[in-house]
């Protein structure tokens, strides 16, 4: 394994204890319409990034709204939380210090918002540990693309050996570790996805208390 220079952090479910959120704001919304939140509904949307799950919702849900106005009001939904009441992961912010004691850059890559990530990310205080903040809008695709990755380890200047990407999702997780990224995978504590992610990371953790010190 090369030295790591630099971490790239997803948010929802890895920094930041939000994922039940996005469940119940999808169901919430479709609820307002008389419409049914099913499994399938919430498996498809864990792969997509905040626009491409909007119009997902209104293609299969059927929704006469714009997306415009749909994005809206999901973001209505949730900005509360994510702005006053979502946490962090357990020691996260700890294996963050750490991080910087080292001297390893990070940043944070999400699908979610600029405004409620960087939102939570203000909130909890650690928001000036990142040196910068690129959701998949801003990189054109979702993480079934490296694309996001790779923008973050070329503003690091680092190669992606030398560029270690956290996650919880099993889906982005793959895409980093079939890219040359040295891969954690953390368990958000939703969907059962930790046992996934033994085949799509170089290391697992129950928590980031594992981590600190040790990557």
């Amino acid at each position: 394994m090369e030295k790591i220079k630099a971490v790239i952090f997803d948010i929802d479910g890895t920094l930041a204890d939000s994922m039940g959120v996005w469940a119940d704001s999808d169901r919430i919304l479709l609820e307002r319409r008389g419409k049914i939140y099913t499994e399938e509904i919430s498996l498809a949307l864990k792969s997509m990034h905040f626009l491409s799950a909007v119009d997902y919702l209104i293609r299969t849900c059927g929704l006469e709204e714009s997306p415009d106005e749909i994005a809206a009001e999901i973001t209505d939904i949730v900005r509360e939380k994510y702005f006053r009441e979502i946490k962090l992961m357990p020691y996260a912010r700890e294996f963050m210090e750490n991080c910087r004691q080292r001297g390893i850059k990070m940043c944070a890559a999400t699908s979610n918002s600029r405004e409620l990530a960087e939102g939570v990310l203000k909130n909890n205080g650690i928001y000036d540990m990142l040196e910068f903040l690129i959701t998949s809008d801003e990189a054109g695709s979702g993480k079934d693309s490296p694309d996001i990755f790779h923008m973050c380890a070329e503003r690091f200047g680092t190669k992606p050996c030398e560029t270690a990407v956290i996650e919880d999702s099993p889906h982005a997780a793959k895409t980093a570790y079939e890219n040359g990224f040295f891969t954690v995978g953390v368990n958000s504590g939703y969907f059962g996805d930790y046992e996934k992610l033994t085949d799509c990371t170089h290391i697992r953790a129950e928590s980031f208390r594992e981590l600190i010190g040790n990557l």
